[in-house]
């Protein structure tokens, strides 16, 4: 029972950091696409 306790506590603290990551990465991802375009819109109304 303690050992399957303790496995629930790394697998919750797992999936946090997993979802803190993701989260991380997606908003550095939406972050970067919107440049590009940005960057693209600044282009073409040259």
């Amino acid at each position: 029972m303690i050992l399957f306790l303790t496995y629930e506590v790394y697998l919750s603290k797992f999936l946090i950091l997993t979802s803190f990551v993701l989260l991380i990465f997606i908003t550095l991802a939406v972050i970067y696409i919107s440049y590009v375009s940005w960057k693209d819109k600044k282009r073409l109304k040259k």
